[in-house]
């Protein structure tokens, strides 16, 4: 019985899929969309560390109870971006997708997140040339800082006790390489690879800390 659930999941999944005219690969893990550039900079047993290039953000900044987890209501953010890069926006310009999708626990104790899609650096440069958003929750930032970061990569759908585990792996680890990082929460950055049908053990996701010292 358990099997036949697991069966029905798939293809209802796969179905919704090719509804979309998504390629099928996706379901699998694929990647296509494009990312942003980075150098990596040194690598240990766990991580990596990346030097980013400047980037443009659309983000958005909301509050959920302060119990929710990590996985939940994202939809909360990713609403209003998706409808800014796909014409909601004061010139009605598509913008492809990109990826990671960028999410931060600004401070969890009142709830408060972030949702960002970064914007294509092969299209854009500088935030003049971005459309502004129709929806006033929708802000354009450049980030210019921090851009070294300590990456650990890991699958499976994003929940609080995965987002917490692999921080503590990857803080553990960095140490040990004598590599100091930020403490601040809201410094760090969850990304998620993946569109919502992909299977878990294909999920490609990253959690990403600043480096104390950028130099």
């Amino acid at each position: 019985m358990h099997s036949m659930i697991v069966v029905i999941s798939f293809l209802a999944i796969a179905s919704f899929h090719l509804a979309l005219a998504n390629p099928l690969s996706q379901l699998f893990g694929t990647i296509n969309s494009e990312t942003p550039p980075f150098d990596i900079v040194s690598k240990g047993s766990k991580y990596e560390v990346r030097r980013y290039r400047s980037q443009l953000w659309a983000q958005v900044d909301y509050t959920v109870e302060a119990s929710t987890d990590f996985g939940d209501k994202l939809s909360i953010g990713f609403r209003p971006l998706f409808q800014y890069i796909t014409g909601k926006n004061e010139k009605k310009q598509k913008i492809p997708m990109t990826i990671p999708v960028i999410m931060q626990q600004l401070d969890s104790d009142s709830g408060r997140r972030r949702m960002a899609f970064i914007m294509p650096a092969s299209q854009f440069s500088t935030l003049d040339q971005l459309p502004k958003p129709i929806d006033t929750n929708v802000k354009l930032v450049a980030i210019n800082d921090p851009l070294l970061l300590a990456c650990i990569k890991f699958n499976m759908n994003l929940t609080s006790k995965r987002v917490t585990a692999r921080e503590t792996e990857l803080r553990k680890a960095t140490e040990v390489d004598h590599i100091q990082l930020i403490n601040e929460q809201a410094s760090i950055r969850v990304g998620g690879y993946n569109p919502p049908w992909t299977l878990p053990w294909f999920r490609t996701n990253d959690l990403c800390i600043p480096l104390v010292n950028q130099a």
